[in-house]
């Protein structure tokens, strides 16, 4: 005996699973943004000042096709003294300000993400 089933809101879920990659891809590229902000901010702050130069040569980057972000030195006149700051020398202790900043956002990526996506999918604030 065949019966028929009705499934209310069935359009609606449908229309909200196909909504799922470009939020996600939204979120991601939100979260990564936010995050190599966060951190950048953060290492800036901790990064030693004698000359500024290290301090300026700080950047953030998002790939937002490959889904990466990175904070550094690529300046190639500081980048060989920004490593050596970090990580100290036989003359010179370490001032580590990269590390402790990745350390300290760490978390805040998927928190973010979460968050993200859940607004572009229209349930978050």
């Amino acid at each position: 005996m065949a019966g028929r089933i009705r499934l209310d809101g069935l359009r609606e879920a449908l229309r909200a699973i196909e909504r799922v990659p470009e939020a996600m891809r939204e979120a991601r590229t939100e979260a990564l943004h936010e995050w190599a902000e966060a951190v950048l901010s953060t290492a800036e702050d901790k990064v030693p000042r004698d000359k500024g130069n290290l301090w300026q040569a700080l950047e953030g980057r998002v790939n937002d096709h490959f889904g990466r972000a990175d904070v550094g030195v690529w300046d190639p006149a500081e980048l060989e003294y920004a490593m050596y700051v970090e990580k100290g020398t036989s003359k010179m202790d370490d001032q580590p300000y990269l590390v402790p900043a990745f350390n300290e956002h760490r978390r805040q990526v998927t928190r973010t993400y979460r968050a993200a996506f859940l607004r572009h999918m229209g349930r978050g604030s």
